[in-house]
């Protein structure tokens, strides 16, 4: 039971908890107000609150309740356990949030309704949840799950069974949620479109991003210098290569040092001091861990 009361234990519990809440604040303040299908077990709750009239929090649990029992015999009873608390929740959380933009709406305060700003505010807040989420290692549920399945038993790519199943979804909403006289809401495609792009590059920027880091590689004829500074003055390890010129054939070495984004513009003023001549070039370090960067120390 110890191990469930840790400092890092709790500290992933609430960032789940935050996740699900932003998840749900962009459903329940933006998306489901403007009946705008996104695909998702949230864009099918959407559907039929529109044509059944349905409520999307209650929808939403039992799809996700559902997918949750096919997972433990499809998928195992880890990714069970790892899901079930976000699917669980997310509905709860929706509910919750649907009564107070009810009460918000009824007296009359500043609902957002512009389609383009619906899109594009809800689209960074989801992907922001999301992301939250992905990083601690849960799933919201919902088509996380039949993407998990079509994985495992027909090999078809996350890419590929996103497309498929949000696709399905959006289309059946552009299908039923349209205009009188329309074979189908065009617009709502192209919305969807743009909101998965954007979500997922926010996705893809909180769960890769680790701590903002970039990886510096520096050659110059003082490294010994310069390595002596950065053990010093940042408290950050160098890892030293051997490499040879392409063009002089000369042998250099090389050194290489992971830092934060911050700490690199005072290394690059560090380098120019200590040697104008310095060749070095820097790329984004989308994932570290280790002594320096782990949360366990910053977190002490």
């Amino acid at each position: 039971m110890k191990k469930f009361l840790t400092k890092e234990y709790l500290y992933d519990f609430f960032i789940i908890i935050l996740g699900n809440f932003l998840v749900a604040l962009s459903f329940s303040f933006f998306l489901d107000p403007n009946n705008i299908v996104i695909g998702g077990a949230t864009g099918a709750a959407t559907i039929l609150k529109y044509t059944l009239g349905l409520d999307t929090a209650l929808t939403v649990l039992i799809i996700n309740i559902v997918l949750l029992i096919i997972s433990y015999f499809l998928i195992g009873r880890e990714f069970f356990l790892k899901t079930l608390f976000s699917s669980l929740l997310l509905p709860l959380l929706i509910s919750l949030l649907n009564m107070l933009y009810g009460v918000i709406a009824k007296e009359g305060s500043i609902i957002i309704s512009e389609t383009t700003l619906v899109i594009v505010f809800s689209s960074i807040i989801m992907g922001i949840g999301i992301g939250l989420v992905m990083r601690k290692g849960g799933a919201t549920g919902g088509t996380e799950i039949p993407q998990k399945i079509l994985y495992k038993y027909f090999h078809i790519p996350y890419s590929v069974s996103l497309f498929l199943v949000d696709g399905i979804i959006i289309l059946l909403g552009a299908i039923f949620i349209k205009e009188e006289g329309q074979v189908m809401d065009v617009h709502m495609i192209l919305y969807a479109i743009i909101f998965m792009y954007i979500s997922g590059m926010v996705i893809d920027q909180i769960v890769f991003s680790g701590f903002n880091s970039r990886a510096v590689h520096i050659i110059s004829d003082k490294n010994d210098i310069i390595q002596e500074r950065i053990l010093k003055d940042f408290s950050r390890g160098v890892t030293r290569v051997e490499v040879v010129g392409g063009y002089t054939g000369d042998n250099k070495t090389k050194l290489i040092c992971i830092l934060s984004s911050s700490e690199f513009y005072k290394l690059k003023a560090l380098i120019e001091e200590v040697d104008p001549n310095a060749f070095f070039y820097v790329v984004r370090a989308n994932e570290v861990s280790g002594e320096g960067f782990t949360r366990k120390k910053w977190m002490k």
